[in-house]
């Protein structure tokens, strides 16, 4: 039973409902040197799962990657193949919510939350991204690192900070001592669909990185 003050999330799965990892793909899915993102969110879609991704990119396009798998297989072993397909990268699932990361690390995503609390809609996910990033956790870890908030493509900083909802219902985040990638998590989480994406760009030294999320896979 939930707290008072805890978020009961509305996509928590009965004793019917398979765990995520053993849900099965409806469509082949099938990317030859294919922007890795593309290939990740066609794993998921239709699928109902929610999903984190993380890529570093350079200076021109973004990186590319290759998958060849059927329809009926199950996102475990799509993810599985993906890895293996991509050995640049790993995944795991984290609260029901499917991550695929460099498989070096993205320090920025380590970053501990002391604390974040949030009352939006689920039509207002970019503001959940948008205020946790200007928490001071964050800022400090930015600069440790030499890293600023990139503009456009979608990422929070380029949507208005509380954009007029449409149908909606009420959605309320509460972080403590979590790290950013675990508050991500949480965030899409307790969205109907969602699929949260980090982009670091490092070119010619200057550091850069854009949150967007994706909902239409």
């Amino acid at each position: 039973m939930c707290a008072p003050e805890a978020v009961c999330q509305s996509n928590a799965m009965s004793a019917e409902e398979p765990p995520t990892v053993s849900l099965r793909i409806d469509h082949d899915v099938f990317g030859a040197n294919k922007p890795v993102r593309e290939i990740f969110l066609d794993v998921l879609r239709n699928t109902g799962a929610r999903g984190g991704f993380a890529q570093f990119v350079g200076c021109t396009d973004l990186p590319k990657g290759h998958l060849d798998v059927k329809k009926g297989i199950t996102v475990r072993d799509a993810m599985d193949a993906l890895v293996a397909a991509n050995p640049g990268y790993q995944w795991d699932m984290e609260d029901g919510v499917v991550n695929l990361m460099p498989r070096r690390g993205v320090p920025l995503l380590n970053t501990i939350i002391t604390k974040f609390h949030m009352e939006a809609t689920d039509q207002e996910a970019h503001v959940f991204f948008q205020d946790l990033l200007t928490v001071p956790e964050v800022q400090q870890r930015e600069a440790a690192l030499g890293l600023k908030k990139g503009l456009g493509q979608g990422g929070p900083t380029s949507v208005p900070k509380h954009p007029v909802p449409k149908k909606h219902l009420p959605v309320s985040i509460n972080v403590q001592n979590l790290t950013l990638q675990e508050s991500f998590n949480k965030i899409v989480g307790v969205l109907p669909k969602g699929v949260w994406l980090y982009y670091e760009t490092d070119c010619n030294g200057a550091k850069t990185y854009i949150v967007d999320v994706a909902s239409d896979y």
